[in-house]
């Protein structure tokens, strides 16, 4: 079994500013939506890089995050 959570589908266009398509996380009533699903049903994977903004967090490690 795998955890899901689940992303807005990509856009037409990736950002025009930073080239990467930008998406977000699906929320049902702010709340974010997850699945568990058989590791069968997956079919590919997508690594999502983080938007930290101006300053990541220097206490922020591997360990933490």
């Amino acid at each position: 079994l795998a955890y899901i959570e689940w992303f807005t589908p990509f856009p037409s266009a990736p950002d025009r500013h930073h080239g990467p398509y930008r998406i977000l996380r699906s929320l049902r009533g702010g709340e974010r939506i997850a699945s568990i699903v058989c590791c069968w049903q997956i079919l590919c994977s997508v690594h999502l890089i983080p938007n930290f903004g101006a300053i990541v967090p220097r206490e922020w490690t591997s360990d933490t995050v």
